[in-house]
């Protein structure tokens, strides 16, 4: 599926940071490995963010795309107890992003509209994040975004 084969770029394991981002002040350290599971039809990003050493939050992604949307969609579920969904398309050469919503969402977040996004940069260097708006906002604006460089890369398991 070459929708799918566009998202090879991530197969691999990521280390990455952001200072003062998320709602959090302070130094956040994420690592996110990236396969092809459960098959070649998903890619699955397991990923951890830390705070002085302690985990603030885990979470797995699946991704794929799903032709009668002509969209990629994404579930992701955070161990902070919500589930995400969302509705990607490439936004640019080098930026997926997807619209979410939220299952079990949180209190804090009702009212607020969101939007996830991976870029790009060159073979080893993506940034991942979260775009907001809030009620009666009409611009979404950057919630935070983290760094990532790449530490192993897979071979390609696609199979083709």
């Amino acid at each position: 599926m070459p929708e799918l084969e566009a998202l090879e770029f991530l197969i691999g394991s990521w280390k990455g940071s952001a200072l003062d981002q998320f709602g959090e002040k302070g130094l956040l350290e994420t690592f996110a490995d990236c396969t092809h599971e459960p098959s070649e039809k998903f890619v699955q990003i397991r990923g951890e963010s830390r705070k002085g050493g302690k985990v603030l939050n885990r979470g797995v992604q699946f991704i794929t795309f799903d032709s009668k949307l002509k969209k990629y969609v994404s579930k992701r579920i955070w161990s902070m107890g919500f589930i995400e969904n969302g509705e990607g398309i490439w936004e640019d050469a080098n930026t997926l992003e997807f619209q979410i919503k939220f299952d079990v969402e949180p209190d804090f977040f009702q009212g607020t509209s969101w939007k996830s996004f991976i870029k790009r940069y060159g073979e080893d260097q993506i940034r991942t994040g979260l775009y907001a708006k809030g009620k009666g906002e009409s611009e979404y604006r950057l919630y935070g975004e983290t760094r990532l460089s790449r530490i192993l890369k897979y071979d390609n398991v696609l199979n083709r």
